[in-house]
């Protein structure tokens, strides 16, 4: 099963879309899932780790996939890809 973390922002207009579409695709998919916060102790650590730089970022299994809003097809391959 893969697990998804998306780092957003309460100041981010483009993390709503990315929520949506997450949430969305958990309904289809089978995978874990968690939201935090880049300002957040644990979203800091995150963002260090993954030289993120802009919101929202998507992390699978512990790999940076995706800065902004990926369309729900990228995003239904890299799970597909990831879920092993």
């Amino acid at each position: 099963m893969a697990n998804v973390t998306l780092l957003v922002s309460s100041s981010c207009g483009a993390c709503p879309s990315a929520k949506s579409l997450w949430k969305g695709l958990r309904v289809k998919y089978s995978f874990s899932y968690r939201e935090i916060d880049i300002s957040s102790p644990d979203g800091q650590e995150l963002a260090d780790r993954h030289a993120v730089r802009a919101v929202p970022a998507t992390i699978i299994n512990g790999r940076l996939t995706f800065v902004g809003v990926p369309s729900r097809q990228s995003a239904e391959k890299a799970l597909a890809l990831r879920a092993s």
